[in-house]
This record gives C-alpha cells, structure tokens and sequence, in this order.
C-alpha cells in the first residue's frame, strides 16, 4: 500500500498474515486467501511473531483445510522478518496486540499493517492452538468471514 491509500500496480500484490507461532491461525488465514483468490494479482504468506521456522501447520489446522478442500501440507512456518514486512504491500494481523508488536518492531511499515477483524469490529482471531477440532473449525470460519470482507475491499482498490 502506497501511503495506507492505494495498492502499486504490480502483477502479485503480496500479503502477509501475522499471528503468534504461525501454526495455526495465520497460515489458515494464507491458504485459504490464496484458495478464494485463486490466479488474481493478490498472493498472500504468513509469519509468526514468536514462531519457530520450518515447523510443519498443527494438525487441527491441516484437517480443518482438508474439510474445506485445501491441501495445506507442504506449509512450514517462519518468523516476521525486516524483509518480509519490507516486501509485503498489506500486513494483517489476527489481534490488535499482534498489531500493536509488529508496530513496535517495524515502525517505518506502521502504515501497511492492519488487523484482520477491520471490518467486523472484533476483538480478533482467537488462538485455537491445542484445542479440540471444532474450535479450530469456529476460527476457520472467523477467518473465512473477515477474508471475505478484506477480499471485497482489496478488490474495490
């Protein structure tokens, strides 16, 4: 985003979804962007704020995917890095709080990172990790909600 007020006119407008370990919530909220915009300009990644890199997606995650007809197995997460924030023209965060960390560690990108809920007026993704399937299944469609909306919006640019 060139000043929080227009997407560049590029081939592939790149996206980066952010949460904590990047296991469960930002890498759904990547492939399912990718599966619903299909070949557009947009492509979305995702990192993790604390993540460990080359950890494969939770299992809960993978299978929440798979229902929903994503192969999401050839995933491993990675941490926020100067380059990828650099890179990427929108960062969406699942919480204000990882907003508000991003922020904090890359101030010159402040105006490129927003909170995945924007448009809902939620609080934000909750952390399913190492629940039960259905709550993974509840964050899939928090996640689908708010997608749908940025979607509309990325293509109203």
């Amino acid at each position: 985003m060139n000043g929080g007020n227009s997407l560049p006119e590029r081939s592939k407008v790149q996206i980066l979804f952010v949460c904590t370990g990047n296991t469960c919530r930002s890498p759904m909220a990547e492939y399912l962007f990718n599966s619903l915009t299909g070949e557009n300009s947009f492509h979305a990644l995702s990192a993790g704020l604390y993540a460990f890199d080359g950890e494969a997606m939770s299992e809960n995650s993978l299978a929440v995917l798979e229902e929903n007809g994503i192969d999401g197995s050839s995933f491993r997460s990675q941490s926020v890095t100067y380059e990828l924030m650099e890179n990427s023209h929108l960062v969406i965060a699942m919480t204000a709080s990882h907003l508000a960390e991003l922020q904090m560690r890359y101030g010159e990108f402040a105006g490129k990172c927003r909170t995945l809920t924007e448009f809902s007026g939620s609080c934000g993704i909750s952390d399913p990790f190492g629940q039960n399937i259905a709550v993974y299944r509840r964050t899939f469609c928090e996640i689908k909600q708010n997608l749908e909306n940025w979607i509309n919006f990325l293509n109203n640019k």
